[in-house]
């Protein structure tokens, strides 16, 4: 680098008190903005906090029906195949025994997810509505603050 160019970069980065105050300027527009994204941001990570909860309760719950199907699925082999073989409607009543089970723990999967989604979409919906009023209220503060500066005499 020759010593001019060297020159034109420190020039570049020096921040002089007066382009310290033009930036602070030009950030107060988007900083006064965040008190209306606030509330939206905060339901959403509360969400998100909510939803994953409800998420990793049912996925306990399934694996929990899951190690419960494997088990009864061994005994109801075991079983099967202990029978007598001049019987074979015991061997086909232990697994048709089961197969209803199963469909009943299937049908416990399918409604306990409906209630989970459920909840999740409750939850949800009422806390938008709340940060949806909240934003309201802090756009009508923030217009509140600007007619009230616009009017005010300058020092």
């Amino acid at each position: 680098m020759t010593g001019r160019e060297e020159m034109a970069k420190t020039e570049t980065t020096k921040i002089t008190p007066a382009s310290f105050t033009e930036v602070l300027k030009s950030m107060q527009g988007p900083v006064s903005m965040t008190s209306l994204v606030k509330p939206q941001l905060e339901q959403f990570w509360d969400a998100q906090e909510k939803l994953l909860a409800e998420s990793e309760r049912f996925t306990r719950h399934w694996f929990e029906r899951r190690h419960e199907a494997i088990r009864t699925a061994l005994d109801a082999a075991r079983s099967a195949t202990a029978a007598d073989p001049a019987n074979p409607a015991q061997a086909m009543e232990t697994v048709m025994d089961w197969q209803r089970h199963s469909v009943e723990r299937l049908v416990e999967d399918a409604r306990e997810w409906f209630d989970t989604v459920s909840r999740c979409a409750d939850y949800v919906s009422k806390t938008e509505a709340e940060a949806v009023g909240e934003t309201l209220n802090e756009a009508q503060d923030l217009a509140r603050k600007a007619t009230k500066s616009a009017k005010s005499e300058p020092v």
